[in-house]
């Protein structure tokens, strides 16, 4: 007999994954460059549209997901260096406005080319896993599956290649790693890079999951902005539990209590965390001396 509260763990579990795949780009250029990059749910929308654009054109998902991500990181590279690094050295409100720019140029470019109508991408594998006590599709499985080679890639990124550290000590320190000679347009482009990709590859799977439409990154990213308070801001491994968490919070919410509170649910936990612990599950605490 399927058990409702374990189906409802599986099915948060899933939602959290696409939630952490995106928080964890965001987290790594905000806690590396200091960026809030709400342009970060246009390559999430993105990933979705280019994988639907060459999916229609007769051509393997997973190879049109491999190429849409492969576009959607140059045009990360793209944004940063047309939206971003002019405004680098300006105030921090700068900063917000053209990242929201950039969001919305993104958004009404996608709208032009496909119009403002939600599609679909046909699903890659199809079927469900059934088990005694939930079910779940071979799709959200793949999405959980992601999320773990996602994070298991970064980590090793960061911790094993020497671009990596670099981005670490850029992350930690930006004026002791200049001095040691880190190249910050190397850090910046490998951020961005890593960033983009990681939202592109969560668009996609989820364009074979939900409808996609030139909007469909807003609720992401704002999301992801409640997984980086939630998990701690600059942390990974915060992300990838904050996403997690969240999604989880949200179906159990809608299960149990109303799907129209699911989202109130999400930023009642985040006023609750910055209350009780303002840098996050994962963060470190701020001392002054």
């Amino acid at each position: 007999m399927i058990d409702l509260f374990v189906q409802q763990l599986v099915n948060g579990l899933a939602l959290g994954s696409t939630y952490a795949l995106v928080a964890l780009g965001l987290t790594l250029i905000f806690g590396v460059l200091l960026i809030p990059n709400f342009a970060h749910g246009e390559f999430y929308m993105l990933g979705a549209f280019l994988t639907y654009a060459m999916v229609l054109a007769g051509m393997n998902f997973w190879l049109a997901m491999a190429l849409a991500v492969g576009a959607v990181i140059l045009l990360g590279c793209l944004v940063d260096r047309l939206a971003f690094k002019p405004v680098e050295q300006a105030p921090p409100l700068s900063m917000m406005i053209s990242a929201l720019a950039a969001s919305i140029i993104l958004q009404q470019s996608a709208m032009l080319i496909w119009g403002g109508e939600a599609r679909t991408i046909p699903a890659p594998v199809t079927g469900v896993l059934r088990t005694p006590f939930f079910i779940v599709t071979w799709m959200q499985l793949i999405v959980m599956a992601s999320l773990l080679l996602a994070a298991a890639g970064v980590w090793l990124v960061l911790n094993r290649l020497r671009l990596g550290l670099a981005i670490r000590a850029v992350a930690q320190n930006r004026d002791a790693a200049l001095l040691m000679g880190i190249s910050m347009f190397q850090v910046r482009l490998a951020t961005f890079a890593i960033g983009a990709a990681l939202g592109a590859i969560a668009g996609a799977l989820l364009g074979a999951t939900f409808p996609i439409y030139p909007t469909m990154g807003v609720n992401p990213v704002l999301k992801a902005f409640v997984v980086l308070v939630l998990g701690g801001i600059g942390s990974l491994p915060g992300a990838v539990f904050g996403g997690l968490f969240l999604g989880v919070v949200e179906v159990m919410v809608a299960g149990y209590i109303s799907s129209e509170l699911s989202d109130i649910g999400a930023f009642a936990i985040l006023v609750a965390v910055l209350l009780l612990r303002p840098q996050g599950f994962f963060g470190q605490a701020q001392v002054e001396r």
